[in-house]
């Protein structure tokens, strides 16, 4: 008896505890040093990819891509005559359409970046701790915004316990250039519960400060869209208003969101000729594909497994499984969450919210590290849904044929989110991909000062778009740089074919075709196809397309220097067996197969 009180007690004092976590005042802060505790690891993360663009910005680089240290998202113009300049030293590669844009508009973003520069250029970790900041601050909002939304205080507590750990965040808080993912989301979570407040009665200047916040969200990012996703949702289910008054509390909102796009065009920002992007307003019919292709992969990614950047990891013959698979996942969840659903007013809005917020998102390629303001309504819903599953109070759907697939979903959510999601949170936050395929990817080490006199010519590197980092990172760290940087395909997976018809020629054949990958298909769209014939000149080399599928991919070029390929002005370097090694053209009239970079194998 005095055992079986003991273990009572035990069991009490321990619900107690869970409970002071969840429900006390000092919930968001708990939770906010909890984020900030799981995401320390990014203070060693150093710079990635666009976080380069962003210091050489603000050195006396010759090759520089952005223009203003309030506008470090602008990465292609659209100027024709300047993107060839910079294809043609080799920071773009030789596919690039040269009317590409890529312009995004976050001036409040590239101000902490400027900030950053001005103040701690050569800290790397002072700059994470500002990201680090911002995401516990993110933390704070996010609880109290569930507490507005959740009437039991504890579940509340948990849904932002789930958001605060979830390693989908990881990227937005690891890599610099995605902290503007961490402001818009803060921002359109403060104006959710300023709109709410004004709404409910509480705060009449809401209906100024609310606009104010969202404004302040998109010129984070165009990202902060998707507060509207909840604006909405918050009109239909939880406003108690008339139909009338609901609907007309969202004209500022609108009408923000109006001039926003307005500006946004007349400035010059958008997205043309990407291959990777789409503007939905600009390509309705290729947007709403994107949506069914993409929408699946991103659910899943949220809910459960594997991440949605899988697909950009492997083949479309393979991904098309994952793709079915979430599709079938989805379906049940859904059928599974209906007595939620129908319900709970608060379950209805976080779903809204949820599927009207993966929309934009779909406008590029698959990544959990858009997935910011999903998982504002996913993890409301999955932590009413373990609530109602397994508290004692709410019985029904224990007594129900739902029992068994409830449990069984619900635990797949403890599972995936309280003990994998805080584990691989502090992994993801610290680097963007394993640092040992990272290392297999680009060269880290920069070359000798003979390298400043010759063509760096980096035949099969496995990803074009990754290995780009490699010349941006040796201009910042002041190291020798190439005259120019030629890469001619990428390799992931793929066997490359090479043949030297003559001394200045080399006629190659990726087996799959070039920038096939989604990434290295950034730099052009399928609405600007090359034909047989067509030359790319660039100085010291020419690409000849010699050959295209029927999709219009271009399956053989043929690359043509002026001088011959044994000249020393030309350095060659292949990828093998996970490493960059020097590579000697074929003999005049010989062949040669590349493997396939093959990241896994040791």
């Amino acid at each position: 008896m005095i055992q079986e009180n003991q273990t009572t007690c035990s069991g009490s004092k321990f619900k107690s505890i869970i409970y002071f976590a969840l429900a006390s005042r000092f919930t968001p802060y708990i939770i906010a040093i909890l984020a900030i505790i799981l995401t320390l690891s990014s203070l060693q993360a150093g710079l990635c990819l666009d976080d380069y663009h962003h210091k050489l910005l603000m050195m006396d680089s010759s090759i520089k891509l952005l223009d203003s240290p309030i506008d470090m998202f602008k990465f292609f113009s659209g100027d024709p005559a300047r993107t060839t300049e910079i294809m043609d030293y080799g920071y773009f590669p030789w596919w690039t359409y040269k009317g590409i844009k890529g312009a995004f508009w976050r001036p409040l973003a590239s101000i902490t970046h400027w900030l950053d520069y001005i103040f701690w250029p050569d800290r790397p970790l002072l700059m994470h701790v500002q990201s680090v900041l911002w995401y516990g601050a993110l933390a704070v909002a996010i609880t109290f915004m569930y507490r507005r939304f959740i009437s039991i205080a504890w579940v509340a507590g948990l849904a932002a316990l789930l958001y605060a750990i979830d390693d989908a965040h990881g990227m937005p808080v690891g890599f610099l250039a995605n902290r503007n993912a961490v402001m818009a989301t803060l921002f359109g979570v403060l104006t959710l519960i300023i709109h709410d407040k004004w709404r409910k009665g509480n705060l009449r200047i809401g209906l100024v400060a609310g606009p104010v916040l969202l404004a302040i969200s998109l010129l984070s990012a165009e990202a902060g869209i998707a507060t509207c996703a909840y604006l909405f949702a918050h009109a239909v289910f939880i406003d108690r208003g008339t139909i009338r008054q609901r609907f007309a509390a969202m004209i500022p909102y609108v009408a923000v969101v109006v001039i926003w796009r307005i500006l946004w065009t007349y400035l010059g920002y958008g997205v043309e000729n990407m291959g990777a992007y789409i503007d939905p307003l600009g390509e309705p019919l290729k947007y709403i594909a994107a949506v069914k292709n993409r929408a699946p992969f991103l659910l899943l990614g949220q809910w459960a497994l594997p991440p949605s950047d899988f697909t950009v990891m492997f083949s479309p013959k393979y991904t098309i499984w994952i793709w079915r698979f979430a599709l079938v996942f989805l379906v049940l969840l859904i059928v599974i969450l209906i007595p939620l659903l129908w319900r709970q007013r608060s379950a209805r809005f976080w779903a809204t919210g949820m599927i009207l917020s993966v929309l934009p998102i779909c406008a590029t390629f698959p990544s959990d590290r858009l997935l910011m303001f999903v998982g504002i309504g996913a993890m409301g819903l999955v932590a009413q849904f373990i609530y109602i599953v397994f508290d004692k109070t709410e019985g029904q759907l224990k007594r129900s044929f739902w029992r068994i697939p409830a449990l069984g979903l619900a635990s797949i959510f403890i599972l995936v989110h309280l003990i994998i999601a805080p584990l691989a949170l502090p992994v993801r936050a610290a680097t963007m991909m394993p640092k040992k395929i990272l290392d297999k990817m680009i060269i880290t080490e920069g070359l000798d000062e003979s390298v400043v006199n010759q063509d760096l010519i980096i035949v099969n590197p496995p990803l074009t778009f990754l290995m780009l980092q490699s010349p941006m990172m040796w201009e910042c760290n002041n190291q020798p740089m190439p005259r120019h940087l030629r890469i001619l395909t990428s390799s992931l997976f793929q066997p490359v074919k090479i043949y030297r018809p003559d001394a200045k020629t080399l006629i190659v054949r990726p087996t799959y075709g070039f920038y096939v990958h989604v990434l290295d298909a950034l730099f052009r769209n399928k609405k600007n196809l090359f034909s047989v014939g067509d030359r790319v000149e660039l100085t010291g080399m020419t690409v000849e397309i010699r050959e295209i599928t029927s999709s219009g991919q271009v399956s053989e070029a043929a690359f043509i220097f002026s001088t011959v390929l044994e000249d020393p002005s030309l350095r060659w370097l292949q990828h093998k067996d996970g490493a960059f090694v020097p590579f000697t053209p074929p003999a005049v009239g010989q062949k040669v197969v590349l493997p396939g970079g093959n990241l896994f194998r040791q």
